[in-house]
């Protein structure tokens, strides 16, 4: 493993040759956890978990993704799942991704996620998303897919924390705590392209996907005093632009992907520096753990 770290390195660097690497278009299923927040960070209890030990406040989730190692794009499917006692399970659908590195023009392992959400009986509830993919990049840099999982044990060394993590629920769950994992829900808000002026339900933006875009902007004033711990960093998730959850925040964070497969076309193209410079957050941060 250590070999495999230090060659994905060395690569990133630019030390050694990097050579002409096919354009990979990797699937898998994947499981996760959902979490939402108000607007003041707290997290809400999902009533429609009632088995026993269940943590409320951590949804289990799961789906199909695929992503496009060449340009840097995915989509992502999420599989219905009961929520707050709705009359219908909560679904998704339209989910796109795309790497923006730093989201400022540099490399670096950010994804902005957009899609429709669906529950209630509301339809096309606009929600935009920046996931940190560092566990995601990094494995597939350091060859740990080729057995076609991977795991939350895989990515401890470099991959993101969920922004949730660390808010505090109850006396009964106490703090959220996933650690890291292949793809976290980052705190970043996006630039909405759609402005709710109601404040209310159908106030102009259901329907509109993509909803969000850059540039990236920090929370607000008003949220930065996170409930979680009162840090002063930010919120997990994007507030929603319309629909019942005004304002709310939606973080969906995957814990690990399973059934992994590589297609690789018959055209070879550039290596994509954005997967570099992934691969190099997350594994630069390795070496750094394994030195000290």
């Amino acid at each position: 493993m250590s070999k495999i770290l230090n060659a994905a390195v060395i690569a990133a660097l630019g030390v050694a040759t990097v050579p002409a690497a096919q354009a990979d278009i990797i699937t898998a299923d994947w499981v996760g956890m959902f979490v939402l927040l108000d607007f003041t960070g707290a997290a809400l209890a999902n009533t429609s978990i009632y088995y026993k030990g269940s943590n409320q406040y951590q949804t289990p989730i799961s789906g199909t993704i695929s992503f496009d190692t060449a340009t840097g794009s995915g989509a992502a499917t999420l599989l219905p799942f009961d929520l707050l006692s709705g009359t219908l399970p909560a679904e998704a659908v339209g989910i796109s991704f795309q790497a923006i590195g730093d989201g400022m023009g540099g490399q670096g392992s950010l994804v902005l996620g957009n899609m429709l959400f669906n529950w209630g009986g509301n339809y096309g509830i606009p929600v935009s998303i920046v996931l940190d993919g560092a566990g995601f990049f990094g494995g597939v840099q350091a060859g740990l897919i080729n057995d076609r999982d991977l795991t939350q044990g895989e990515v401890a060394g470099f991959g993101a924390v969920p922004a949730s993590d660390g808010t505090y629920t109850n006396t009964t769950y106490g703090y959220l705590n996933l650690g890291p994992v292949p793809m976290a829900t980052t705190e970043w808000n996006t630039t909405p392209l759609c402005v709710d002026l109601s404040g209310q339900t159908n106030g102009g933006c259901m329907g509109v996907s993509p909803s969000g875009a850059l540039p990236l902007v920090v929370d607000s004033a008003a949220n930065d005093n996170e409930y979680a711990q009162g840090d002063g960093i930010g919120i997990g998730g994007n507030p929603m632009a319309d629909g019942p959850f005004t304002g709310y925040n939606v973080n969906f964070d995957i814990t690990a992907m399973t059934n992994i497969s590589v297609v690789t076309p018959a055209v070879p193209v550039p290596s994509a520096a954005w997967l570099l410079g992934s691969g190099l957050i997350g594994l630069m941060g390795v070496a750094r753990r394994r030195k000290a």
